[in-house]
């Protein structure tokens, strides 16, 4: 074999080996984590759920908070990588630079002249002084475009933003849009935790009242300090028996099996190895599968329709977040999402058919995100439009994955939901007390389109109630005579937790 023909073939061979090497390490850094050991929903649907000895519970999900929290976002950033596909997911963590939003104007798609340009944290200037917006005026920084309903973002190349420049992206927009006074919301506090804490606390007051002094903790499971903290501190507390129970209406392995119920249990396994002790772990049911929990969603319908006059057409749209579940094969969400969803549409068909005089109804499933990488329901938007196309008198949204207003609700679905629009804009500032729900309208054309919000403030009754529900089907198969005894209602302990936790909702409209 000539010297040439020698090369060739060795770097045949060559290419043939990185090819298969290649391939190896894709398939292998791409297995899907639904399957993995250890599997939290298997476990989930085989556990035994009877507790045993001195219980605890372990109240983990995640918060997004009042103001701006440079770990919580960060975390929210990194949380999809894990459904991204390597080496994809490994480019997203690059640092490309320093991201800038205008505080101004930071919901633009094309370039413009920007006013006032911020980084994630909160700098104006640049380190030696001289504001972004000069150094954009040098041609130092440029403007990456928006893509679908995602805004553009100014990018300043030699400056590093000591993270990954995507998750400082969402760090600043949260800094100028989410949490900045007069931008997003009047006074810049998303209400989220505080609405969470406000049903989270009813409901463990009412297990407290019928089963005494439990000792629980409550934490934000996207800052993974203070949930190995909250565990550890629930653990001390001498417990047997931990019951996680996440007030999630469907549980997911990307929340919960693969996040907050995973990280729970690398808390606890390394608390048990320094102590020597073995722990009970049980994971309630979800929220969804207790009927208060539909009930509070269905009421607030009720509530909507009885101001609507009779004889009118009406489309109701029962919506939920919509993540691209298809594109996880295994995901638990596709397998516990129909006993609460379905349960919800056809109770809602119901209502609409027994209770009330429509000319003409139709009650249809949607999603509120990410309906173009799926085919799994329609985009809420479409299905407005086509509403208004076919001639309904009115169209009323129900939003049934959240208990409280969030970055999402109020901002991500809304840009998707309401495009559009002629009464839409972005830049509208959300003035609102929290004590009732947010309920939004738009007129286009004939057609009236109605969000109506979620269950806080003074509609969160019937949230406690399953919230408390969830828990108590776990606790009522409890041999209480192991149990502590029980102490006064005027003793009953708080939740441990942050020293300083988020006031309730009520507490927060009060305090404006």
């Amino acid at each position: 074999m000539s010297l040439a023909k020698k090369i060739f073939a060795g770097l045949a061979i060559s290419l043939v080996a990185l090819v298969v090497i290649g391939y190896g390490s894709f398939v292998a850094m791409n297995q899907p984590s639904e399957l993995q050991e250890p599997n939290y929903f298997t476990y989930y649907k085989n556990q035994d759920t009877t507790p045993e000895g001195k219980v605890g519970i372990f109240i983990s999900i995640m918060m997004m908070p009042e103001g701006v929290d440079e770990e919580f976002y960060t975390t929210v950033f990194q949380k999809p990588l894990k459904i991204i596909p390597w080496p994809f997911r490994e480019m997203l963590k690059w640092d490309e630079g320093l991201p800038l939003f205008d505080t101004v104007r930071y919901f633009e798609f094309e370039e413009f002249e920007p006013t006032n340009l911020m980084d994630h944290k909160g700098n104006t200037k640049d380190i030696d002084g001289v504001p972004y917006v000069e150094k954009w005026r040098q041609g130092k920084i440029n403007f990456v475009p928006g893509q679908g309903y995602t805004p553009g973002y100014f990018i300043y190349p030699e400056r590093e933003a000591g993270m990954s420049t995507k998750a400082a992206e969402l760090v600043a927009k949260a800094r100028v849009y989410y949490h900045a006074e007069n931008a997003g919301l009047r006074d810049g506090r998303v209400p989220h935790e505080a609405g969470l804490r406000a049903f989270i606390n009813g409901a463990m007051n009412k297990v407290q009242d019928k089963y005494g002094d439990i000792p629980w903790v409550l934490v934000n499971s996207d800052k993974f300090g203070e949930a190995r903290q909250g565990m550890r501190d629930l653990l001390d507390t001498g417990v047997d028996t931990v019951v996680f129970a996440p007030p999630r209406v469907i549980y997911s392995h990307y929340e919960e099996f693969n996040a907050s119920v995973k990280h729970g249990m690398e808390y606890i396994r390394e608390w048990e190895e320094e102590n020597g002790k073995s722990i009970k772990v049980i994971i309630a049911p979800q929220l969804g599968d207790f009927k208060p929990t539909r009930d509070a969603y269905l009421n607030m319908l009720r509530e909507r329709l009885d101001t609507l006059p009779e004889g009118a057409s009406l489309k109701v749209v029962i919506s939920v977040h919509g993540m691209p579940w298809e594109m996880v094969e295994h995901e638990a969400w596709l397998e516990l999402a129909p006993r609460y969803r379905d349960k919800i549409m056809a109770e809602a068909e119901t209502i609409l058919a027994t209770e009330y005089d429509f000319e003409r109804t139709q009650v249809i499933l949607s999603q509120d995100h990410f309906a173009e990488m799926t085919k799994m329901l329609p985009s809420t938007n479409d299905i407005y439009w086509k509403a208004i196309d076919d001639g309904y008198d009115y169209v009323v949204n129900m939003p049934i994955e959240f208990q409280a207003e969030n970055t999402d609700t109020l901002y991500a679905h809304a840009v998707v939901n309401f495009k559009g629009f002629d009464g839409y804009d972005v830049y509208d500032t959300i003035d609102h007390d929290w004590k009732t729900p947010l309920v939004r309208k738009f007129q286009q054309g004939d057609t009236t389109i109605i969000y109506n919000g979620l269950p806080m403030g003074t509609h969160n009754g019937l949230i406690i109630e399953g919230h408390f529900q969830q828990i108590d089907s776990i606790l009522s198969k409890w041999d209480r005579n192991l149990a502590i005894e029980r102490k006064s209602t005027s003793d009953r302990p708080t939740a441990m937790g942050p020293t300083n936790p988020v006031p309730d909702a009520q507490e927060v409209a009060d305090n404006r």
